[in-house]
């Protein structure tokens, strides 16, 4: 990871890029917390932590009009990074994070939204899929959980290269937030 960097971004255009270095590095918002954002540039791709609270559809539309998608964790390396994110964030989390993480509808399975293969995942032991929607724990490092999809909670989502096959959609009328507060 020591090639990865840290930029952080707030409403007041101010941007900071701070060098990492074993997890080193912080940046303070200069400005409305709920604008802010904290983004890391690591194995090609730019995983941003984003400050506002939306529901899991709701931050799949602003990652995808704002970035790529919300965050796939394809294995360890990915999973260092989001953790390595989570540490540094200059502004207080909710406790899951929501990431691309989704259960079909008629199954149990997972799958990622950005359509990247779902080839590694880390599972708290305790937590027992009733909901469809995914999310990374902020406060135990490399856990997945699952959580209710109206819940409003800060996500992460990236931009950049990705071996994607197929990217999943999701039909909205939009002209609202699809989830209410």
């Amino acid at each position: 990871m020591g090639s990865s960097r840290l930029i952080c971004s707030f409403i007041a255009a101010s941007l900071i890029n701070v060098p990492l270095s074993s997890g080193a590095g912080s940046c303070e918002p200069l400005g409305s917390p709920e604008l802010a954002s904290i983004t890391i540039q690591a194995m090609g791709r730019n995983v941003t932590l984003v400050a506002k609270r939306l529901c899991w559809s709701d931050a799949l539309f602003y990652c995808r009009d704002y970035h790529w998608d919300l965050l796939s964790i394809r294995g360890p390396e990915d999973q260092e990074m989001v953790d390595e994110l989570v540490a540094s964030a200059p502004f207080p989390l909710t406790r899951p994070l929501w990431v691309g993480l989704r259960r079909s509808i008629r199954g149990s399975s997972w799958f990622w939204m950005s359509g990247d293969p779902m080839d590694y995942t880390q599972w708290d032991t305790a937590s027992h899929h009733s909901s469809p929607c995914g999310g990374v724990s902020s406060v135990e490092p490399s856990t997945w959980r699952q959580g209710s999809c109206e819940e409003h909670l800060n996500f992460i989502c990236f931009t950049g290269p990705t071996e994607v096959v197929k990217r999943y959609f999701s039909s909205s009328t939009r002209g609202k937030p699809t989830c209410k507060n």
